[in-house]
C-alpha cells in the first residue's frame, strides 16, 4: 500500500529539483542582463564577477541535491561540499564588489577641473 507520505516526499524532491533549476536560470538571467548592459571597466568587471557568483550559487544547490539523491553521499560530506561551493560563489561576488569599490575610491580622489 502506498503511504501518502511517499507521495509527499516525491513531490518535495521534484520541487527541490525545480527550485534548483530556477536558481541556476536566475543566475544565467542575471549574467545575460549584465552582458546586455555592455558595461566596461570597473562596473563591467563587477557585473561579471557578481553574475558568475550567482551562477555558482545556483549550481551549489543542484549539486547538493544530486549528491544526496543520486549518489547517496552522506549528509556531512554533502553539506561540506555545498558550503565550499557557496563560499566560492560568495568569493566571486565579494571580489567583484571589491574591484568596484577600489575603482570608485580612485575615481572620487580625482579632482574636478577648475
Amino acid at each position: 500500500m502506498n503511504h501518502p507520505m511517499n507521495h509527499l516526499n516525491e513531490y518535495l524532491h521534484l520541487a527541490s529539483y525545480a527550485l534548483d533549476v530556477v536558481l541556476i536560470a536566475a543566475g544565467f538571467w542575471m549574467a545575460a542582463t549584465a552582458r546586455q548592459m555592455q558595461m566596461r571597466g570597473a562596473v563591467g568587471s563587477t557585473l561579471r564577477q557578481v553574475s558568475i557568483g550567482a551562477v555558482v550559487l545556483g549550481f551549489a544547490h543542484l549539486i547538493e541535491t544530486v549528491l544526496f539523491e543520486v549518489f547517496e553521499v552522506g549528509t556531512e560530506a554533502n553539506e561540506l561540499v555545498h558550503r565550499v561551493i557557496i563560499l566560492i560563489g560568495f568569493l566571486f561576488i565579494a571580489n567583484g564588489l571589491r574591484q568596484f569599490a577600489r575603482s570608485l575610491k580612485s575615481l572620487l580622489k580625482v579632482k574636478a577641473p577648475q
